[in-house]
């Protein structure tokens, strides 16, 4: 059913249409067309200007067509199409009332003093040959708006296609700081994954297996990262987006996310540290992965196809990803906390230090969230106002993409340094024996007159006082705790239960016959079958 499901939606992708072009397009009605455009000298290495190129071919008018292109930013003229509807100079009465000159019979009625680096011009279409092409050049960065408006043929408006070229290409100036940003991210990770690469291969004999997802995970960063960039470099280079780049991208961008929250989760749940395997834990946390990672296709395929926001792309697209989002994020940090826990009660304090970093980072990654969603709602809030996006549309797109790339890459890299092969590795590993970090109280001497065992005078620490090493048999070995440590019953006859003085004396009788001394035999605890077990 899911592989259906997602061969579905894989399917709808690659029958999406083109997301962008270099070639917009506007109707001769009017209203204005608006992109942010790049001067010369904006983008490093390119001097020369952009230009906005208006096709008139299509307009079946053998009059002319008004044509207007200011910058939103600077050129205030004195009727704004976005309040009123512009008027041509000699229409009505305009010329008679003094509005304009037939200088300026049939442009677009402005202030000059208001917009002094406007286009205004009346382009004669049938005067134009057959491309009937119309060029201008976009002389410094700014938010620019195309009006046109046929003079003969004012309710049947038609379509007009304009191609907007900035000085590095033909990347609409929204999106151009992805570029260059992408191609960063690309190389960061790339010298993260070599890095990575030359201290496992130093420490090889004992990474762990987290230690082995994590390469795993680098070397997809950088393939992600890589693909993310050659979509918009495409791009820029052809006018186009390319469907299937678009394709790997949404794909690789959903198994991203589902991969390190995969990752997150099993290293939480303390596998290959706190316990060799998950069981049957592992197959939910795979099923959750697999959820994710069709949310997050669902959720991009959204994107693209839907044009209207309504309550059932919320339901349907937004919901279910945010809901495994919320699942991972609540999971992870019950999983670490437990986790946590378990190990100082085991008194592992490297393994607990490292645990309580990472919960650490993982918090302070969910609390950024929270605020730079805030940011985000605060900053789009006024989205639908005239004013907005003319001036933020240099920023928009790092509060929809850059925060949160930039994010995972510093938590990416914490968890990096946390958990990196070094030649002491196996610290992490599931060998380590729990630490004696006794107290001073932990340790009490028997005072005259008080009756303690031997077993009672070292707190933490039961021995067998023997005799003779005849004397230690099966009968006498404690049970395996969970850690690989041996603990001593102290209930046999022979266990220490003499009293007063005459208990050290034990001890050290049995330290002398069970410990080798300098030129003696080494004296050994009998091998029992336990012990076999354990080698």
């Amino acid at each position: 059913m899911v592989p259906t499901f997602f061969w579905t939606l894989l399917c709808a992708l690659l029958l999406v249409t083109q997301a962008r072009a270099h070639t917009e397009t506007i109707r001769t009605d009017g209203y204005p067309r608006c992109w942010g455009m790049y001067g010369p000298g904006a983008v490093v290495g390119q001097n020369k200007n952009g230009t906005i190129s208006p096709d008139f071919s299509s307009v079946q008018s053998s009059g002319p067509v008004a044509f207007l292109l200011f910058d939103y930013e600077r050129d205030n003229f004195a009727i704004s199409p976005f309040e009123s509807w512009p008027t041509i100079c000699g229409d009505g009465n305009t010329m008679d009332t003094g509005r304009c000159t037939e200088a300026e019979r049939g442009t677009f009625i402005i202030d000059r003093n208001k917009a002094p680096g406007a286009y205004n011009v009346a382009v004669n279409v049938s005067s134009l040959g057959s491309s009937k092409p119309v060029a201008y050049d976009i002389t410094r960065t700014g938010f620019y708006c195309l009006v046109a408006l046929s003079q003969t043929d004012k309710y049947n408006s038609v379509e007009v296609a304009v191609t907007v070229q900035n000085p590095y290409g033909l990347l609409p100036a929204t999106d151009y700081p992805k570029l260059p940003f992408y191609g960063i991210l690309s190389i960061v990770y790339l010298v993260v994954g070599v890095a990575w690469m030359v201290v496992s291969f130093i420490n090889w004999r004992d990474l762990l297996p987290v230690q082995h997802y994590i390469s795993g995970v680098t070397i997809f960063l950088t393939l992600e990262m890589a693909f993310n960039y050659g979509f918009f470099e495409d791009f820029n280079h052809w006018g186009r987006s390319s469907t299937g780049l678009l394709v790997c991208c949404v794909v690789l961008n959903a198994a991203r996310n589902s991969v390190s929250f995969f990752m997150l989760l099993i290293v939480s749940l303390g596998y290959g540290v706190v316990r060799p395997t998950l069981g049957s834990t592992m197959k939910k946390c795979l099923y959750l992965t697999y959820v994710h990672f069709v949310c997050g296709v669902v959720y991009a395929a959204s994107s693209l196809l839907v044009t209207e926001i309504s309550i059932w792309v919320l339901l349907f697209c937004v919901m279910p990803l945010s809901t495994s989002m919320t699942a991972f994020y609540f999971w992870i940090l019950t999983a670490i906390t437990k986790s946590m826990n378990h190990l100082e009660s085991r008194r592992q304090n490297v393994k607990l230090q490292m645990y309580r970093r990472l919960w650490r980072l993982l918090v302070g990654s969910v609390v950024i969230i929270v605020l730079m969603f805030g940011v985000d709602a605060f900053f789009f809030a006024n989205r639908e106002s005239t004013e907005w996006l003319p001036t933020h549309w240099r920023v928009r797109w790092f509060l929809l993409d850059g925060w949160l790339n930039l994010l995972y890459l510093f938590v990416f890299l914490g968890i990096c340094i946390l958990w990196r092969p070094t030649e002491n590795n196996q610290r992490y590993g599931l060998d380590e024996l729990a630490q004696d970090d006794y107290d001073g109280d932990d340790f009490r001497v028997a005072t005259q007159g008080q009756a303690h065992t031997a077993g009672q005078q070292i707190g933490l620490r039961k021995v067998i006082v023997a005799k003779d090493e005849d004397d230690l048999g099966a009968g006498d070995l404690g049970s395996l705790d969970e850690v690989g440590e041996w603990g001593w019953d102290g209930n046999d006859e022979e266990g220490g239960h003499g009293k007063g003085a005459d208990d050290d004396d034990d001890v050290m009788n049995w330290a002398e016959a069970n410990v080798g001394r300098p030129g003696s035999p080494d004296r050994r605890r009998p091998q029992t079958p336990i012990d076999e077990k354990m080698r």
